[in-house]
């Protein structure tokens, strides 16, 4: 039998980005900053002060929201080591997790901030730009890759049932040294070739692979008593 499969994806604004990281607080609770968009677009995009992100330094900046935690849908576009190869292993069972950095004062850390169940992934790496704008039919009317003029998407995933943005962020490091992943983590996730994680490596940029998803998923619903708006179909 085939053991349940969980993939972690960085997403999200950073230290490179024009208006930074997004916060987090005392509580965990948080504010994820998406990345904006720099792609010509064919439609109307959201700037970050439309969408509510009043205290960034670049307000009139169009965003690029995605992965999307109220349709929940997320484009991939290849970052390489293995990425595309683990989306595409995902079935229904699996979990995909969604983690960024995040500020608090003058210190940053990496957090879950939500994840995918029951996802569907859609491979469109051979398929015309038209086609990949059909998918607004597919629930994906919403996705920032298809309000571009070039979608310049290689995977959608649709999360299903369960799905879920968190209200408190779940942090993957070490409070003290935050470029550590934490102890109870080490012997669940591993790199999508499977090494163990070293603390002070880029890991937090990285695709990760978790080989108990269902554990990760008890951790993170401990930690904050989490509840959310989860998808029901």
């Amino acid at each position: 039998m085939r053991l349940l499969l969980g993939v972690l994806l960085n997403v999200g604004s950073n230290s490179t980005s024009p208006n930074g990281r997004g916060r987090i607080f005392e509580d965990y609770s948080f504010e994820y900053l998406p990345i904006p968009e720099e792609k010509t677009t064919r439609q109307h995009v959201p700037t970050y002060g439309e969408l509510g992100f009043g205290r960034v330094k670049h307000p009139n900046l169009p965003v690029h929201l995605d992965p999307r935690f109220d349709t929940y849908t997320y484009g991939h576009v290849r970052r390489g080591f293995g990425d595309i190869k683990r989306l595409l292993e995902l079935n229904t069972n699996d979990v995909l997790f969604f983690h960024a950095t995040l500020q608090r004062e003058n210190e940053w850390s990496t957090y879950i901030i939500g994840y995918f169940r029951k996802a569907k992934v859609y491979d469109c790496r051979r398929l015309a730009k038209s086609e990949i704008h059909n998918f607004h039919c597919r629930g994906f009317a919403d996705n920032a890759h298809l309000k571009r003029s070039d979608p310049s998407v290689d995977l959608f995933v649709k999360g299903g049932s369960g799905s879920k943005r968190l209200l408190k962020a779940f942090p993957l490091a070490e409070e003290v040294n935050t470029r550590a992943l934490r102890k109870p983590l080490r012997s669940i996730i591993r790199t999508v070739t499977g090494k163990e994680i070293k603390p002070g490596s880029p890991w937090f940029r990285w695709t990760l692979t978790c080989k108990e998803p269902a554990l990760l998923l008890r951790m993170i619903a401990h930690h904050g008593h989490n509840c959310a708006h989860e998808v029901h179909s």
